[in-house]
């Protein structure tokens, strides 16, 4: 019994220095750095992401007779882009792709309410009509101006008009690139 405790403390003396010696090297050491620089995307604009437009009263004779209401323009409005210039187009620029969303009623905008036989357009600044789901086909966002622009339509939905109020809500996501 008295050779197994010398052993033991035999071993934990040794232990014990072994540590002392390698508690000099405690002031040294390594630190491995890895990372990523992005370009940040475009964020929108807060007044931008929850809009209410109000498509005024329209006439059922002004949807029978042409097929549509008025038009009501919108936007969505971009801050914070970090936008570079691209070696060969002098003109700073990026693309996106946005996608609407929402009830679909025959590829336009399905409404709630007492109206029946309407539904909602929209369509971009070049006239490309978008469909619910489906993204519209890519764009640009020009510095000069930071609102990418929307047209907003009543439209016939070609089955029986009946007049009252409606809402619509449609959803938005922007992909950028």
């Amino acid at each position: 019994m008295f050779k197994r405790i010398n052993i033991i403390l035999f071993l934990l003396l040794n232990i014990l220095s072994i540590g002392r010696v390698n508690a000099t090297d405690s002031g040294s050491g390594r630190v491995h750095i890895s990372g990523m620089i992005i370009d940040t995307a475009c964020a929108i604009d807060v007044n931008s992401i929850d809009q209410t437009i109000d498509m005024g009263v329209v006439p059922i004779s002004l949807i029978i007779r042409d097929g549509q209401g008025k038009t009501k323009d919108f936007s969505i409005n971009l801050v914070k882009c970090i936008l570079d210039k691209s070696e060969k187009n002098l003109s700073i620029k990026r693309n996106f792709k946005i996608t609407f969303d929402g009830y679909n009623d025959d590829n336009l905008f399905g409404v709630e309410g007492e109206a029946k036989g309407v539904a909602m357009r929209i369509s971009d600044s070049d006239g490309h009509i978008a469909e619910p789901g489906t993204a519209l086909p890519a764009g640009n966002i020009d510095t000069t101006d930071m609102s990418l622009k929307y047209t907003l339509q009543l439209v016939s939905n070609n089955k029986k008009l009946q007049a009252g109020d409606y809402t619509s809500t449609i959803k938005f996501k922007m992909d950028y690139y």
